[in-house]
């Protein structure tokens, strides 16, 4: 039964010939027979259309062509996708061995919607999502990105009621697993292997846009009681958002980080001296550390 398993790997790629190369390389390797590899490029001009051409006998179907940027390819490569399971492989990223596919079909065939693996995150060579632990809950989507994406096999039908929302630019793949598993409580395994290696540097390594594109999903998603429970877990139980300080830090904030973090410090530092003499100074209460 488990030879019959159809697996789908969808690589974006835009202008990064190199690492597009590496991707590939590790797909067209495994020794697992029953996989389907499709490459949706963003109409690169680096040279990646020469190297999908060069291994075009072993891509299932690729595509070189404007989008709107990662979820509209990634998405396009869903439409394109007939396998059971579909697993992401960003240009850059790569599977961990020749053998790491073959390795994961046991864990697929019990047909859970999510079987979610390890990855090798290069080049400090730390295991990423070492602790993922069951049940992943709304508080794990509070803190942090609970589900490894490139390390993720994704059952196939989860795509018939939710797609990538293409409105966000960094976080979609957050939102997408937020709403398969708390939403809409789909089934889920978490396994102790090494699915793929994962470069960093990419846009999600930009903190700050983030964390405004998750509260920009959050607001839509959740009632607004809800809501403010996320905002105590992530800025502190005392937090209110129509407050004069809270308003005044969260606003600059936004505009400008770094400065925030600076005037926050020279604040807290400077309102910890005055409390010396009065100790029942608001602002020192109620932000005893750091905001940031």
């Amino acid at each position: 039964m488990k030879e019959q398993l159809k697996i789908s790997i969808i690589t974006i790629n835009y202008n990064n010939k190199n690492g597009l190369k590496r991707t590939i390389e590790s797909v067209v390797s495994q020794t697992y027979p029953f996989i389907e590899y499709i490459v949706i490029d963003g109409n690169s001009i680096d040279g990646s259309k020469e190297v999908i051409e060069k291994y075009k006998d072993r891509i299932s179907y690729w595509v070189s062509e404007p989008d709107s940027g990662i979820y509209n390819a990634m998405n396009k490569g869903v439409e394109k996708a007939t396998g059971d399971y579909f697993l992401f492989l960003n240009s850059g990223d790569s599977l961990h061995s020749c053998d790491s596919i073959s390795d994961c079909i046991d864990y697929l065939i019990d047909g859970e919607d999510l079987i979610m693996g390890q990855v090798l995150i290069q080049p400090s060579g730390i295991i990423g999502w070492n602790d993922l632990k069951f049940p992943i809950t709304m508080y794990d989507f509070y803190v942090y990105g609970p589900v490894p994406h490139q390390a993720c096999f994704i059952k196939s039908s989860l795509f018939e009621n939710i797609r990538y929302d293409e409105n966000l630019k960094i976080v979609s793949d957050w939102k997408f697993f937020m709403q398969a598993i708390i939403f809409n409580e789909c089934t889920y395994k978490i396994i102790k292997y090494i699915v793929s290696d994962f470069e960093e540097g990419g846009i999600s390594s930009n903190k700050y846009s983030c964390d405004l594109e998750r509260e920009l999903v959050l607001k839509q998603l959740l009632p607004k009681n809800i809501l403010v429970d996320y905002i105590h877990f992530s800025r502190g139980k005392n937090f209110i958002e129509e407050s004069d300080y809270d308003s005044f830090f969260y606003e600059l904030k936004k505009y400008n980080y770094k400065c925030c973090k600076i005037v926050y410090s020279f604040s807290v530092v400077l309102v910890k001296l005055l409390s010396v003499f009065k100790k029942s100074l608001r602002f020192s209460l109620k932000y005893p550390n750091k905001l940031f």
